[in-house]
């Protein structure tokens, strides 16, 4: 088992062109002590997505989450306005939960009591008529930062976020009215998949792999064509997203009850260019998103990194929703039977991905694992790994000037401190 400070001693002296040659040490998706640093230094400073605004349309609905292990909550206020709050009650510590709709938020604990805003307005038996007053003048759930980008919210539990910068995605928009769309929601799963949520996320983004492992299910959308490859979209440090696009064999295709195919079951959107009906674009926002750009819907994913090999997700592929769709489909009379085709033509593709995660996962604590080889249709791997580290190298400046200014860690002899060991694999 490697050290926490070995692990970070490797990652500190990584270059941008050693991860967009190799892969990450081993220890990042194996290492429940890594991941507990990762959950806190890097996961916890980022814009997690917990939901669409088309869920809490209402004043007192609201979204429950977790954000590195953060209980918080998405809620509408009485104003209109979308907002995001901690859920832990700020008497002793109790989480609150975040049901449907309601017109306040009651610790179970002791009844303390909190409005749409946030605002304690009830603490029972906590003295007289001016202790109250002066409780609920200073009391209230933790604000969080929150940010809306086409319906899709997220929330960061850290008090200056960096912005998050998604003007790569913005075209792949274009055509998608969604004045006229609503999102059907996906259910979280109770159960958590078994390996990492970065295992998770490079199999969506992998061009490679669908040449081989959804033979039959995604010929329909392939990574090499003679009439056009899988098209990569540049990446710049600070970007928030991760993008590549496949042809489809023939216009309007889309999922069907065995995969993606020419007959799509969700009609195509009329007002799509030519080019977007003959394409599917994978979208990636880390950590906590995924999205793909079809001719008849916007289906997504959303994912929570829970443990080392544990992720928590949902979309139609996992648990069944995760969709933007035009009215005029939701409105068809036949929508429920068309939705369980895309859920079963998803479920077909899933059962393809699952081994090769476990696979995947499991290849990383051997002995012999190679440091990897990166061929062209892996180029957005090497652009997560990019990410990765980036997110990684800020997280250990951060953490390197809060020591330096320790008084206790300066008085510290250089001999004294850890000592890096071997790399880990």
């Amino acid at each position: 088992m490697t050290d926490l400070n070995t692990i970070l001693d490797t990652i500190r002296h990584l270059r941008p062109p050693d991860v967009e040659t190799t892969m990450l040490p081993a220890a990042c998706y194996t290492s429940e002590t890594f991941f507990q640093w990762e959950r806190q230094a890097v996961l916890a400073r980022q814009w997690h997505c917990i939901g669409h605004a088309g869920e809490i349309l209402e004043a007192g609905d609201c979204i429950g989450a977790e954000i590195a292990g953060e209980p918080v909550m998405a809620v509408r206020g009485a104003d209109n306005q979308i907002r995001a709050f901690s859920r832990v009650c700020q008497h002793r510590g109790q989480v609150i939960p975040c049901e449907a709709r309601q017109r306040r938020f009651i610790c179970p604990l002791h009844q303390w009591t909190y409005d749409l805003d946030g605002r304690l307005v009830a603490a029972p038996h906590m003295g007289d008529r001016n202790v109250l007053l002066l409780l609920k003048e200073s009391v209230r759930l933790p604000n969080l930062a929150l940010t809306l980008w086409h319906g899709f919210i997220f929330v960061s539990v850290d008090s200056n976020p960096q912005p998050l910068d998604l003007v790569k995605v913005e075209p792949f928009w274009d055509g998608y009215d969604e004045s006229s769309m609503k999102a059907v929601p996906p259910a979280l799963s109770d159960s958590p998949l078994p390996w990492n949520w970065k295992t998770h996320v490079e199999n969506f983004t992998d061009a490679y792999h669908t040449e081989f492992v959804h033979r039959g299910t995604h010929d329909f959308a392939p990574s090499v064509h003679p009439d056009g490859d899988v098209q990569f979209t540049d990446m710049a440090q600070g970007d928030s997203a991760i993008v590549r696009t496949v042809p489809l064999l023939c216009p309007d295709g889309g999922m069907m009850r065995d995969g993606w195919g020419r007959h799509a079951v969700f009609p195509p959107i009329p007002t799509l260019s030519p080019t977007q009906r003959k394409q599917l674009t994978f979208v990636m926002i880390p950590p906590s998103l995924t999205l793909v750009f079809a001719p008849g819907v916007v289906a997504y994913t959303l994912l929570r990194p829970i443990g080392a090999a544990a992720t928590i997700a949902g979309s139609d592929r996992v648990t069944g929703g995760g969709w933007i769709l035009p009215q005029s489909t939701l409105s068809l009379p036949d929508f429920v039977e068309r939705a369980a085709q895309v859920r079963q033509g998803g479920a077909k593709i899933w059962a393809q991905d699952v081994p090769v995660n476990r696979s995947m996962q499991a290849g990383k604590s051997s002995r012999f694992l190679p440091d990897g080889i990166y061929g062209p249709l892996e180029r957005t791997l090497q652009q997560f790994n990019l990410w990765l580290l980036n997110a990684y190298h800020q997280a250990l400046m951060a953490q390197d000037l809060l020591h330096s200014t320790d008084p206790v860690a300066r008085s510290t002899p250089e001999c004294q401190r850890a000592a890096p060991s071997s790399p880990p694999r």
